[in-house]
């Protein structure tokens, strides 16, 4: 059935304000896809904020030519369907998602789309689907963090339990038997020699100090 141009301008003007506030933009080819598989793709994505419409590729060519993306658009072939959504991340996954999804008739594979501003491949649309979320990218830091951490805890506690508690109680008890001599003897010793040094020295500078007044006289 052809289409109006008054419905073209408004399918042109609703596809426009669509797509130029979305972050990400997914090209989607669908084969022979029933009814009931489309229903189901639309739920899923509208769940995680992304929308998604079927559309002509020369309404769409006129679309993203208003859009001023960086690049070129990648080819269009088959049936064009457009996911797109805030995310960046988001479009490319769930698609990806859906599109691995074993199904007994019809298929949907990306073609391409725009990622922050600029038009990329099938290929690089596909390596960006496979990028994990944020959540778990964070999830992934954190582990990578607290590993070695966590083999430092448990290297201590093999150290600790190949010792035994025997060892750790008989350390201490060996350097307080050693010290304690030492401490008491060293100061007595040096008193007694001091004392012995004055006592023999005093009366050897007085004896000459007398006699010698007497031989004057």
């Amino acid at each position: 059935m052809a289409i109006t141009k008054q419905k073209k301008i408004e399918l042109i003007d609703s596809m426009t304000e669509r797509l130029s506030g979305a972050k990400s933009i997914v090209f989607v080819n669908f084969k022979a896809l029933p009814m009931t598989e489309t229903k189901m793709l639309r739920r899923k994505l509208s769940a995680d904020k992304i929308g998604y419409f079927v559309t002509k590729k020369t309404l769409a060519k006129r679309v993203l030519s208003e859009i001023n993306a960086k690049g070129d658009i990648p080819e269009l072939t088959g049936e064009l369907a457009i996911a797109y959504g805030d995310d960046l991340l988001a479009p490319a996954r769930e698609t990806y998602a859906f599109q691995t999804t074993p199904r007994e008739k019809g298929s949907i594979s990306i073609m391409g789309g725009i990622f922050d501003g600029e038009y990329k491949t099938k290929e690089e649309m596909m390596a960006i689907a496979m990028i994990p979320p944020l959540q778990v990218l964070r999830g992934m830091f954190v582990n990578l963090i607290n590993s070695p951490i966590q083999r430092f805890a448990i290297a201590m506690g093999q150290i600790a339990e190949s010792a035994g508690p025997k060892a750790v109680e008989e350390k201490p008890v060996a350097p307080i038997a050693e010290a304690a001599p030492e401490a008491v003897e060293a100061p007595v010793a040096e008193a007694v020699e001091v004392k012995e040094e004055v006592a023999v020295e005093a009366p050897v500078v007085e004896a000459p100090a007398e006699e010698t007044p007497v031989v004057a006289a």
